[in-house]
This record gives C-alpha cells, structure tokens and sequence, in this order.
C-alpha cells in the first residue's frame, strides 16, 4: 500500500506582516483582501498549491511532496 503525500507549505499571503513569523516559506504581504486572494490563486495555478484560509487575514498555500520509497 502506498503512502499519503505530504503536504509542505509552500508560501504565506497575507494582509498583515504583523501576523507571520519565522518560518522557512515565503510570505507575500497583499494591500486589500481582494489582491491577497489575486496572489494567492495566480501561485495555486502556476504550483498546483492548494489554499488554505487561516480566517485571521492569511493564507497559507501548501504542495504535496511525494514520499520515497
């Protein structure tokens, strides 16, 4: 039976810098809501991210990284 990919977070939009900290993926600070929730769908489409709402004004865009066998 194969495993389960892991998921690994790939990239942090946000509309407050003041809420991220640490962390090894990259944060993109968004003006507005709506130009968050722009950058956020360009990168899922271009990675194949899928985004997750933390509902604090963040979203946090995570890949799958296939494990080896």
């Amino acid at each position: 039976m194969a495993d389960a990919p892991t998921p690994v977070m790939f990239a942090i939009v946000t509309t407050n810098a003041n809420t991220v900290h640490g962390g090894m993926a990259p944060v993109f600070v968004a003006d507005s809501e709506e130009e968050r929730d722009r950058v956020a769908m360009w990168l899922s489409r271009i990675t194949n991210a899928i985004v997750h709402d933390l509902h604090n004004g963040t979203l946090v865009l995570t890949v799958n990284q296939a494990t080896q066998a």
